[in-house]
């Protein structure tokens, strides 16, 4: 059957380049980049139809904590309920159509509607409707058989991250993060924590960036040869220590292109690149040694993650319209370390650290977004030395686009 409007954003013969073998193929269209068309299309058949990163579970760190936010424009709410679980709701009354919360809420007893004052529990079940039926207390009964309760999105928390099946078409959230725990299987993923601030409160902190969401994806962890060009910190050990390029001397690699479905990342053995990395004093995350291997890459479609045997980096990427990513990042580390006053000041380094490598990112993922406007070039290529996980990338996205139309 034909996809017409696939077929109207990439034609045939562009995708056949995407599906080419890396010494030949091209990468996607400079349209998959900058066309409202073509990410409306991502948001029905990726955004809507995959397990997706939406916040970090501390975002709503206490009981009757209340955070409205945007994925992909559709208002979603996140509350922490009175039995401690993350749950996910749309965040629109049925009987009006308001936002159920406008603004970030702490400690609330329950969600109080804003335009009409309909009250729900911390569960999302409506327990009152004042004057709806023009009695003081209103009469629940007197709804008949209309909505009632605020609609729910399928989610999960793994590794301190709310995860979510909008349009609740995705599969096995098991299968979905699989990849991530084999990957990781040397690290106490369940145990982790995020870290804290000299106050006590979890440190976070995050862009709004003008570029697509995978051009940022593009730039962390699949594009290995851009470290040493874009990163201060990484450019003093070139040519030095021999680590950044990531080759030896006889220009083999140094690390592994990771692949497993959604999983992508740069593999490499801690051992090898201790002196490219700042020492940190933290206890380390292994399950009984300190791990051997570290990671930076991707959980397909929007979660990323630098692994290190003391601290795991995850930023999680906000697709907000198709020259617009918003990013929330955070460390976490093995309990006591997530907690301790006496390295509180060290976390926070390790986040200015992180925060600024950020901006170097992000200004060069803000150049190829906007050189990704100029007609000389429509589709770009591929290095087949380096770009393994970048080719496999884009074809994991034309996999998600060529899925069937929801009926």
């Amino acid at each position: 059957m034909t996809d017409r409007r696939l077929d109207a954003l990439i034609p045939e013969a562009q995708r056949a380049d995407v599906r080419a073998p890396i010494e030949n193929a091209r990468t996607l269209p400079r349209a998959a980049f900058t066309s409202a068309d073509f990410f409306e299309l991502e948001v029905e058949r990726i955004f809507s139809s995959e397990w997706c990163a939406l916040a970090m579970a501390d975002q709503v760190e206490g009981e009757g904590d209340l955070l409205p936010i945007d994925f992909c424009g559709v208002p979603l709410l996140m509350v922490r309920g009175d039995d401690a679980v993350v749950r996910v709701f749309h965040n629109v009354v049925p009987y009006d159509a308001c936002l159920a919360v406008i603004d970030p809420i702490e400690g609330a007893d329950e969600i109080v509607s804003p335009y009409h004052g309909w009250r729900y529990d911390l569960r999302g079940r409506l327990r009152a409707v004042p004057y709806w039926d023009g009695t003081a207390a209103g009469h629940l009964e007197a709804l008949g058989d209309n909505a009632r309760d605020l609609k729910s999105v399928r989610c999960e928390v793994e590794c301190g991250v709310v995860f979510i099946d909008l349009g609740g078409r995705a599969g096995s959230f098991e299968d979905f993060i699989a990849p991530l725990r084999t990957a990781l299987s040397e690290y106490r993923l369940d145990e982790m924590e995020i870290g804290r601030g000299p106050d006590g409160a979890p440190l976070m902190d995050g862009e709004d960036l003008a570029t697509n969401w995978k051009t940022h994806y593009e730039n962390w962890g699949i594009n290995v040869l851009h470290e040493s060009f874009v990163h201060e910190g990484y450019a003093v050990s070139r040519d030095t220590t021999g680590q950044i390029p990531r080759v030896d001397s006889q220009g083999r690699k140094t690390y592994v292109d990771r692949i497993d479905r959604g999983f992508m990342a740069l593999q490499y053995p801690w051992k090898d690149f201790r002196e490219t990395y700042p020492p940190m004093s933290f206890e380390h995350l292994g399950l009984s040694s300190e791990p051997e291997l570290g990671f930076f890459g991707s959980l397909y479609p929007n979660l990323h993650f630098g692994v290190m045997p003391q601290m795991i980096h995850l930023i999680i990427a906000l697709p907000a319209g198709p020259g617009r990513t918003r990013t929330v990042r955070a460390q976490f580390y093995e309990p006591n370390a997530a907690r301790s006053e006496a390295e509180a000041e060290e976390r926070v380094l390790v986040q200015v650290g992180m925060s600024e490598a950020g901006v170097e990112d992000a200004r060069i993922s803000e150049a190829v977004q906007r050189a990704r406007r100029s007609p000389a070039f429509d589709q770009a290529y591929y290095s087949p030395f380096w770009d393994v996980m970048h080719h496999a990338f884009s074809q994991r996205v034309l996999d998600s686009l060529e899925r069937p139309e929801s009926p």
